[in-house]
C-alpha cells in the first residue's frame, strides 16, 4: 500500500488541487457547479487534451513537439475544404488524419534519423505547417461546411457531450498503449537512455517516427473537433496553445527530460487546468493573466521536481557524516 501512494502521489497530489481549484471557482459563481456548465466547459478543453495525449509519448521519449497546434490548423482547413467539396466524412476523417500523422513523421524523421534537435526542428515547422494552413484556408478562411462534419460538436451521448466522451476513450487509449504494449516500454526505455535501448535491441529511430506520427494524427482528430464546435476552419486556428498542451503534459507528472509519466496525470492535470481557467473566466481574468498562470505552472511543474531531487540528494549526503559524528561523540570518553 505505501508502495502505491508512493508511487501515484503526484497524481493524488493533482487530485488534491483539483478539488481546491473547484472549491475556489464555485465560490465565484453558484452555476460553477451545475452539471450541464462543467461538461460544457470541459468539451471547450477537448482540443487541447487530444493534442496533450498526442505529445505526451513524444516527451516520455526526452523529445518535444511545439507544431502540434499548427499540424491542427492543417487538419482542420483540410477538412473545411472536403466538406466544401462533397467528399464524406468518413473519407475526409481518413484522408486529413494521414496527411496530419505524415506532418508529424516529417518532424520523427528530421529528428530520428537526421539527428536534428527536436525543439529546432519543430520550432521551424510550426512555422511551415502554419502557412501551409493559411494557403489552404485563403484570406477569409472556410465556412458552409456540411451538417456531417459538425455533428459531432453538437452530439450528446446520453448526459454526456460525444466530444468529451471521445476524450476519455483518447485518455484510455494512451494509458493502455503507454502502460502495456511493446511501444510503450520501449519509449519510455528511450527517455531513459537512448543509447542503452538502442544497444538493447530497441529501434529507436522507428519508435521515435511513431510517436511523433502519431501526435500528428491526434492532431489532425483535434482538427475535426475544432471544425465540429466552431463550424469553420482559419489558417490561424488553436495559434497559441502549444503553451496549454505542452504545461497539460508536463503538469501531469510526465518528466521533460523523458522516461517516466503516466496518462491518468495528463488527464488530471488537463481537468486542473481547465477548472482553473474556468474559475479565472469566472472572476473576469484578463486572458494574457491567465497566460501568465499556465506559464507559471509550467515552470513550477519543472522545477519542483528538480529542487525535490536536489534536496534530496543533499539530505542524503549529509547522512553518513552525521552518522559518522554521533558515532565518535559516543565513543569520546566523559
Amino acid at each position: 500500500m505505501k508502495q502505491f501512494i508512493r508511487s501515484y502521489a503526484w497524481e493524488g497530489t493533482l487530485v488534491v488541487l483539483i478539488v481546491l481549484a473547484a472549491i475556489w471557482s464555485s465560490t465565484l459563481s453558484p452555476y460553477f457547479l451545475n452539471s450541464v456548465n462543467l461538461l460544457n466547459s470541459a468539451a471547450f478543453f477537448v482540443i487541447f487534451a487530444l493534442m496533450a495525449f498526442g505529445l505526451f509519448p513524444i516527451v516520455v521519449q526526452g523529445e518535444i513537439d511545439i507544431s502540434l497546434a499548427s499540424t491542427l490548423a492543417v487538419g482542420a482547413v483540410l477538412l473545411a475544404n472536403l466538406s466544401v467539396a462533397g467528399i464524406p466524412l468518413v473519407a475526409g476523417l481518413l484522408i486529413t488524419l494521414l496527411v496530419c500523422a505524415l506532418l508529424g513523421a516529417i518532424n520523427g524523421i528530421l529528428v530520428a534519423v537526421a539527428g536534428l534537435p527536436s525543439l529546432a526542428v519543430t520550432l521551424g515547422t510550426l512555422g511551415a505547417y502554419r502557412g501551409i494552413a493559411y494557403i489552404l484556408a485563403g484570406d477569409a478562411g472556410i465556412t458552409g461546411l456540411t451538417p456531417e462534419y459538425t455533428q459531432l460538436g453538437s452530439t450528446w451521448v446520453g448526459a454526456v457531450p460525444a466530444t468529451v466522451v471521445l476524450a476519455l476513450v483518447v485518455a484510455a487509449g494512451f494509458g493502455v498503449l503507454m502502460g502495456f504494449t511493446r511501444f510503450g516500454r520501449a519509449s519510455y526505455a528511450i527517455g531513459n537512455s537512448a543509447k542503452a535501448s538502442r544497444m538493447g535491441g530497441i529501434a529507436v529511430i522507428r519508435n521515435r517516427v511513431i510517436a511523433y506520427a502519431l501526435a500528428g494524427a491526434m492532431s489532425g482528430l483535434a482538427g475535426l473537433v475544432w471544425v465540429s464546435q466552431y463550424q469553420s476552419a482559419r489558417g490561424d486556428n488553436a495559434d497559441g496553445s502549444i503553451l496549454f498542451v505542452i504545461t497539460a503534459v508536463v503538469l501531469g507528472g510526465v518528466s521533460i527530460k523523458g522516461g517516466s509519466g503516466r496518462a491518468l496525470g495528463v488527464l488530471l492535470s488537463l481537468v486542473l487546468l481547465g477548472t482553473l481557467q474556468t474559475g479565472m473566466k469566472l472572476a473576469n481574468v484578463p486572458g494574457t493573466s491567465q497566460t501568465l498562470v499556465v506559464g507559471l505552472l509550467l515552470v513550477a511543474s519543472i522545477g519542483l521536481p528538480r529542487a525535490y531531487q536536489l534536496i534530496r540528494a543533499r539530505i542524503a549526503a549529509h547522512r553518513p557524516a552525521h552518522a559518522r559524528t554521533a558515532a565518535l561523540e559516543d565513543a569520546t570518553p566523559a
